[in-house]
């Protein structure tokens, strides 16, 4: 009554063994430090977002006022 039940041991099949594994894609460059134009993108982008909320401000303050 006491019989062991067993899992037979599973093996990789030959094909498998044989596939070559890929070289990882290469990363997308990033931007070299000291980009001129990105500084100059990111200044202006921040000028632009200091604006609006100024601009905002201004809004509630009046329709407050």
């Amino acid at each position: 009554m006491a019989e062991e039940a067993t899992n037979p041991v599973q093996t990789v099949p030959v094909e498998a063994e044989t596939i070559p594994v890929q070289a990882a894609p290469a990363e997308p460059e990033k931007p070299k430090k000291g980009d001129p134009l990105l500084t100059v993108l990111t200044v202006l982008l921040v000028l632009v977002g200091v604006a609006d909320l100024a601009l905002w401000g201004l809004a509630v303050y009046y329709l407050l006022r």
